[in-house]
């Protein structure tokens, strides 16, 4: 489920300030203290203070308490869904994908179990007993599934899922090595 992301007045004005943006790509590698960033961005700790309260106000970042003596910004979904809100898609396309792929193999295990127990109810309807049709009938429905060819659409899901999943990973990757040089 993709969450949306609504940006209220308050989120416009606080992403109407350089300084704001720039700390939000700050704290998307991690969290820091106020000292921390007063010091990344060459401003005084109230300076620095008054653009986290208001970035705190439109709730895209969130100040932790941890009961020690230094407090720590960090972003919050919010905060990170406007940084990144490709991956949001990203994670829903690979969800998607992943349920194609399980029903997929679903179907082609359904198709094979089918045979044998098709094969086994034809015996037993038959009149034959159980144990001399087990071996048989389980042999037949292997030679029936070996026989079929498996359906087109199958071989075009499973590729096409292949192709989604190294494409996601790989941009994932990527994203993830621009992030650490940043």
């Amino acid at each position: 489920m993709e969450d949306k992301i609504t940006l209220d007045r308050e989120s416009f004005r606080s992403l109407a300030s350089d300084t704001r943006i720039s700390i939000l790509k700050s704290l998307d590698r991690r969290r820091k203290t106020l000292t921390e960033l007063s010091k990344e961005f060459r401003m005084s700790p109230s300076t620095v203070k008054e653009h986290m309260d208001k970035l705190c106000t439109a709730n895209l970042t969130v100040q932790i308490d941890e009961g020690h003596k230094w407090k720590y910004y960090e972003l919050t979904r919010k905060g990170k869904n406007i940084l990144h809100p490709e991956d949001t898609k990203i994670w829903i396309l690979l969800s998607i994908s992943a349920l194609a792929m399980i029903s997929i193999l679903y179907d082609m295990w359904q198709r094979s179990a089918g045979g044998m127990m098709m094969a086994a109810r034809e015996a037993a309807t038959a009149g034959e007993s159980l144990d001399k049709i087990a071996a048989p009938a389980a042999a037949e429905a292997a030679v029936q599934t070996a026989g079929r060819a498996l359906p087109y659409y199958h071989i075009a899901g499973l590729i096409i899922f292949a192709v989604i999943l190294g494409s996601c990973i790989a941009y994932m990757a990527i994203s993830r090595k621009k992030m650490m040089k940043i």
